[in-house]
């Protein structure tokens, strides 16, 4: 129940940081997003994920004046479109130039395609995306790569039970 507070509390501390010298190139990632705006809870009338999700926004509308920018990641565009109708979610998208689209199921490639104006083709390779590739959409225009990582990087980010089995014993 603590970790949307513990959120928003690094995050506004990153944010302070980030404004401090326009001079600097920076970036804000964030991770699992949906956790700072990712359910309505209509019970309470000050919804702390409400202001949560106002001020992410307004992040998003106003990094790039700071010499930043903003990533935002998540698995689950439904989590990211529940509060307030999707509001926060749309608004956030709207004011990212460049977008990545990954394997999608069908309920959600149905949003996106509405959200990015895609083609129903778009839509359909978006469902069918192998891992490793995905969609580019920036200024209106999509694209579909293949993200490909070097042995290194791939040791780095894995979260394959069996491969990090196989690290753990090439490290003995």
């Amino acid at each position: 129940e603590l970790l949307p507070v513990g959120m928003f509390v690094a995050l506004d501390y990153v944010w302070d940081k980030a404004k401090e010298d326009r001079t600097k190139e920076k970036a804000i990632f964030i991770d699992e997003a949906w956790e700072l705006i990712g359910d309505d809870d209509t019970s309470n009338p000050n919804n702390a994920k409400a202001l949560a999700g106002e001020w992410v926004q307004e992040i998003f509308k106003i990094i790039r004046g700071y010499g930043g920018s903003a990533v935002f990641a998540t698995q689950d565009l439904n989590d990211f479109f529940a509060l307030d109708d999707g509001k926060y979610g749309k608004g956030i998208i709207n004011n990212c130039k460049t977008k990545i689209v990954l394997n999608l199921e069908d309920e959600e490639a149905q949003r996106v395609q509405s959200i990015l104006h895609l083609s129903e083709a778009e839509v359909m390779e978006i469902t069918h995306f192998e891992r490793g590739n995905g969609l580019i959409s920036t200024n209106n225009n999509n694209i579909t790569v293949e993200f490909r990582c070097s042995d290194l990087e791939k040791s780095l980010i894995t979260t394959d039970r069996r491969e990090l089995r196989e690290l753990v014993e090439q490290k003995k």
